[in-house]
């Protein structure tokens, strides 16, 4: 801006708003919530909970017809949520945020940021054990635990042997003394002892795992299904010592997915697609919606009824397309 007086030129600086840290200002209510980038939802009882872009968070206790927007202390981007029971649930994402609620999501309040962080990055996945023991993961080795509900959480990346700092992605558990996490360069990291290490396993793929599902079967073994970037999928029947690679009929990236009651599971990713892995995990059947959105993550209501939530927010399914 250029203000001439007096004879004189004189330059003034714009006044510019000062900036405020996602961290510090509360999610801004917005009617279009639900209609927003959500990254994941779960079931609580009767509720659906989805997070996603802006700090948002909104729920449905009427099977995803109707939403409402959670008060969130954070207007940072998260990435996944996690309820241990019908009251108590944890919220990561972006900047390390981790936020809390005991109202079965209805208002959330921040544990930790980037600020008590040994260095910046995003968080991508939280599970909790039980209401005290937690784990949220994270880029470059980021692994934090915490032993009481969230009120400290504990950089724990030294027990797990990651020394080239690889991602981790997502994680999963089958018993109290069984986790998994995945990784880059194929790599699936295991604990059997809680989650006091996590010893890393090689297995023959050379790309990310974005997502896991893991179940313990009526064998006795850890049945896996891993998946990620180029429509890449595995499925593992013991614990992933050995992985057996599906035609996934799509080279779109896989996001995340659910168990069924059936003991198959249902996979989504870019595009609209979503893919139903047999309960044997031997096959795949591939659907995709008309709108081509991408999709992050879904939970299934009844056999056939499920909610997606994706690029283009919540969008509830009375079916598989084309089913």
């Amino acid at each position: 801006m250029l203000v001439i007086g007096l004879g004189v030129a004189t330059y003034v600086q714009p006044a510019r708003a000062d900036y405020q840290d996602p961290l510090d200002v509360p999610a801004q209510a917005m009617a279009s919530a639900p209609q927003s980038l959500l990254l994941d939802i779960t079931k609580i009882d009767d509720r659906l909970v989805a997070v996603g872009e802006r700090g948002h968070i909104v729920y449905s206790d009427d099977q995803g017809s109707d939403w409402r927007q959670a008060d969130v202390a954070v207007s940072a981007q998260l990435n996944a949520v996690h309820f241990v029971d019908e009251k108590e649930g944890w919220a990561v994402g972006e900047d390390a945020a981790i936020v809390h609620s005991v109202d079965s999501g209805k208002t959330w309040q921040k544990q930790f940021d980037a600020r008590d962080a040994d260095f910046p990055g995003p968080l991508l996945d939280v599970h909790f054990k039980n209401a005290s023991e937690g784990y949220a993961v994270g880029v470059f080795n980021k692994l934090y635990r915490t032993e009481d509900g969230g009120n400290t959480w504990t950089a724990w990346n030294d027990h797990a042997e990651n020394p080239e700092g690889w991602h981790f992605f997502a994680m999963a558990q089958t018993d109290p003394q069984t986790l998994y996490i995945t990784s880059e360069v194929g790599l699936l990291f295991r604990s059997m002892d809680g989650g006091e290490s996590f010893t890393p396993h090689q297995t023959d793929y050379n790309g990310s795992f974005q997502g896991i599902l893991a179940n313990r079967a009526a064998d006795g073994n850890d049945w896996l299904i891993l998946f990620g970037v180029g429509g890449k999928l595995f499925v593992s029947k013991d614990g992933g010592e050995t992985l057996q690679s599906l035609d996934s009929h799509t080279r779109a990236g896989l996001a995340s997915g659910t168990w069924l009651d059936d003991g198959s599971a249902l996979i989504v990713g870019a595009n609209g697609i979503l893919l139903h892995v047999a309960a044997d995990l031997n096959a795949v059947s591939r659907y995709q919606l008309d709108n081509g959105l991408p999709l992050s993550d879904v939970v299934a209501l009844s056999d056939d009824d499920y909610v997606v939530v994706g690029l283009g927010g919540v969008n509830a399914l009375e079916q598989l397309p084309g089913r």
